[in-house]
């Protein structure tokens, strides 16, 4: 899909935008890859995942089966003091 936009071959750890992507290309890369593939990452991931193999990573993950049971997850957020409450609070890191 990259390859088609570009007309060139890219190599997979070469940044999208020193190959010559823009964010609006990106933004169009992420509406062909979601419909054609049939999964759902969220959008940033073009931006937060700059190349090839690290997007590909997310891809492969958002295609393996979904788990029976959801994971259990804890809220993240708030300001340093009240994380670092509930790490005193919880006797560790957060999860």
């Amino acid at each position: 899909m990259i390859e088609a936009r570009l007309g060139r071959t890219v190599d997979p750890d070469e940044n999208f935008f020193e190959a010559g992507l823009n964010s609006m290309a990106l933004v169009e890369l992420h509406a062909d890859i979601t419909g054609v593939l049939g999964i759902d990452i969220p959008v940033t991931s073009m931006f937060t995942r700059p190349n090839v193999r690290a997007l590909s990573r997310l891809v492969e993950g958002a295609q393996e089966p979904v788990r029976s049971e959801p994971a259990r997850l804890r809220p993240v957020g708030g300001s340093r003091r009240d994380v670092r409450a509930r790490i005193r609070r919880d006797g560790g890191a957060p999860r």
